[in-house]
């Protein structure tokens, strides 16, 4: 009797633990499982990830998505995880998913032609390879959507900091062959067809994202907002992979400094500045950062420096633009700061308090790589909600200047 008892006792336990296990919730998908990672390396890593949205709408979004994930199809889902790491918003261009991250366990694919956004249209600036039979046309339509309409689909899967920042890059994203299979503007997911102003078009096939980036220096970061490419005219596209070059100008009336990469030391740059600008006939100095995307904020205190004491005589001006971006930003909002510049061309890409400074993960299931900011940089006051430094004078930078040769913006400073 005690026996059966204890058999009794023993079975109803082992059922109770069944029944405990049956009702804990099944482990999440892979799909699912990368949802979450994305999720915790934003809020984990960010140091203000509600600044724009809030908690609610963040945890909203992630359950819905953890939901709908492993029904998505492969492209479609790093379509939405695109989407989903840019819920930060606006100052947050260095938190997202980027097409020509190396870090990628697989890489993506480019349509092997450049885009740029200029006034007149979206034009092709550069190719891929030996061709160069598309360079000048303007784009109307891909896959047959016309390009206004496939440009407001891939926006939101854009990190930025301001509406210039996602201008600049939402063309590099717009050329994915992943992204737009994934959105459904395409059937085929490495082929498509591109149409043009004056009635042409081509069936394009995607190339890696390493051949890519390699056919174009300037491209030497997934999170540099793409520019315009090197060029044999002007000399600021011509020297356009330079990190940083001086020259005169304006019958030695001018220094001009082309700053193009936030990397290197500036002390010798700085002297050389400085003794030119003490020349008696110098009336300006002008700073180019059309081109500069950023690199380290702790190169440029010796050029900071002489900018700041620059004889009163001699003006500052500098000449920003949709690339100028994250440590070039905060060399913009120091100059401003402490300086008396005055700002030629169009507005920044970034913000002049922006969050920088990504930490990287990979999602385990789908391989892509995740950045997340995590650090705020306030380098102008603590009350600036400015998205984007605006400058004194606008001038546009159209196609026609580009594909001519002609730098309306240095124009415009040496007047």
């Amino acid at each position: 009797m005690k026996l059966r008892l204890a058999f009794v006792a023993t079975a109803l336990v082992l059922a109770g633990c069944a029944s405990v296990a049956e009702g804990q919730p099944a482990a999440p998908t892979p799909q699912a499982a990368d949802v979450l990672a994305l999720a915790e390396h934003m809020r984990r890593a960010h140091p203000d990830l509600f600044h724009s949205l809030s908690r609610s709408e963040f945890a909203s979004a992630r359950d819905r998505f953890e939901l709908r994930a492993p029904e998505l199809e492969p492209n479609v889902l790093l379509v939405e995880l695109m989407r989903f790491a840019t819920l930060a918003g606006e100052r947050d261009g260095h938190t997202g998913i980027f097409p020509l991250d190396p870090g990628h366990r697989r890489q993506l694919h480019l349509f092997p032609i450049r885009l740029y956004d200029f006034p007149e249209g979206v034009h092709v600036v550069a190719q891929v390879g030996a061709r160069r039979d598309l360079v000048g046309k303007r784009l109307v339509a891909i896959a047959g959507v016309p390009v206004a309409q496939a440009l407001a689909r891939v926006r939101p899967l854009v990190p930025r900091d301001n509406e210039h920042s996602l201008r600049a890059r939402a063309v590099q994203w717009l050329v994915t062959a992943e992204v737009l299979h994934g959105l459904r503007l395409t059937d085929e997911a490495l082929r498509a067809r591109f149409s043009f102003a004056d009635g042409s078009g081509v069936e394009l096939k995607a190339v890696t994202a390493a051949r890519y980036g390699a056919a174009f220096p300037d491209s030497f970061h997934p999170m540099v907002p793409q520019g315009l490419p090197q060029r044999p005219t002007p000399p600021f596209l011509r020297n356009r992979n330079r990190s940083i070059w001086t020259q005169m100008l304006g019958n030695g009336r001018a220094v001009y400094l082309a700053y193009n990469l936030t990397t290197v030391y500036t002390g010798d740059v700085a002297a050389r500045v400085e003794r030119l600008a003490a020349r008696a006939r110098v009336d300006r100095v002008i700073l180019d950062l059309r081109h500069n995307p950023g690199g380290n904020n702790h190169t440029y205190a010796p050029l900071l420096e002489t900018l700041r004491r620059l004889p009163r005589r001699v003006q500052l001006l500098v000449l920003v633009g949709r690339t100028t971006f994250s440590a070039a930003q905060n060399l913009t909002a120091d100059l401003e700061r402490l300086a008396r510049p005055r700002f030629i061309g169009e507005p920044t890409g970034g913000s002049p308090n922006l969050y920088g400074d990504p930490s990287t993960r990979q999602l385990p299931a789908t391989g892509w790589n995740t950045h997340v900011a995590t650090i705020y940089w306030q380098k102008s006051r603590p009350d600036d909600r400015r998205i984007a430094l605006e400058p004194h004078v606008r001038v546009r930078y159209t196609a026609a200047d580009f594909f001519a040769g002609r730098d309306p913006v240095l124009r415009r400073a040496l007047r």
